[in-house]
């Protein structure tokens, strides 16, 4: 299998924060341990028709898509789940450093050139 090199398209270190999976003590979940890894990746915004795909309630959000040639994942609920992976990223409005959560992520497997593409929305800075 070979790694897209994104020598067109640039690709710049991302830091991501991973989460094990959690575990039952007692009944009770317990959090699993956060470890950090670098990959490469291609950070881009969503496209307006993107944007138009999602939920109207979402469109307000700050979304970017991630392409790499490294395993990024999204959520999984319950036994045996995992927390999303989150990064670190500057906004090109601002110039501020925000968190991303990865929320949908899509593996495109063909043999050669497989890779990933992520959707990551910007976590919130108010509580719900």
């Amino acid at each position: 299998m070979l790694k897209p090199q994104f020598l067109l398209t640039h690709k710049v270190p991302i830091v991501i924060t991973r989460r094990a999976q959690d575990t039952y003590v007692d009944g009770d979940v317990v959090e699993g341990a956060t470890t950090t890894l670098t990959i490469q990746g291609n950070v881009q915004p969503l496209k307006d028709y993107e944007l138009m795909q999602l939920p109207e309630s979402e469109r307000t959000r700050d979304w970017q898509k991630v392409y790499t040639a490294e395993e990024m994942r999204s959520e999984v609920e319950g036994v045996g789940g995992w927390g999303a992976d989150t990064f670190l990223w500057e906004s090109m409005e601002d110039g501020k450093t925000y968190t991303y959560r990865v929320m949908k992520v899509r593996r495109y497997k063909m043999g050669i050139l497989d890779h990933w593409r992520a959707f990551c929305a910007r976590e919130s800075l108010t509580p719900n």
